[in-house]
Parts: C-alpha cells; sequence; structure tokens
C-alpha cells in the first residue's frame, strides 16, 4: 500500500531489555490515483520493542493516523 514507507529514527533509549524508538514514519499511498503527491503521508510515530535473548517478544507502533485515514478516504472517492 505505501511502496516508498520509510522510517526516520531521531531518538533511541534503550533500558532493560526495552528499546524505544522516536522519529517519524512517511509515505505515498498508492491507491487508484497512483504513487501522487496528494497520497504523501508523514506523520510522528513511536516504536516499543520488547527483547529476550536476542529476540523480539513485543513491537508496538504509536502514531495518530488521521491524516493517513484521510489520504485514503479522499483517494478511495475519488473517480
Amino acid at each position: 500500500m505505501f511502496p516508498d514507507y520509510e522510517i526516520r529514527v531521531e531518538r533511541m533509549l534503550t533500558e532493560n531489555g526495552i528499546v524505544a524508538v522516536f522519529g517519524s514514519a512517511s509515505g505515498t499511498y498508492k491507491g487508484k490515483r497512483g504513487l501522487v503527491p496528494e497520497n504523501r503521508i508523514v506523520m510522528p510515530a513511536a516504536w516499543r520493542a520488547g527483547v529476550e535473548n536476542g529476540k523480539v517478544k513485543l513491537w508496538q507502533v504509536y502514531s495518530d493516523w488521521t491524516e493517513g485515514v484521510k489520504t485514503i478516504e479522499k483517494d478511495r472517492e475519488s473517480g
């Protein structure tokens, strides 16, 4: 859905098997209109991972998806 999806890391913290990443996520929605600039989404985001024995046991993503939903709905309504 977002072939150019990208994560930009601004800060990373780690303590006792928990990794927290802060930054932004972006991408262009490939809907009916294709990869047009109007389908570009950029949002602040954070990720949290719980690591145990070198493996990710928990993965959580936090972001405000409001603009993404609006972009997808607008694209679906275009004719």
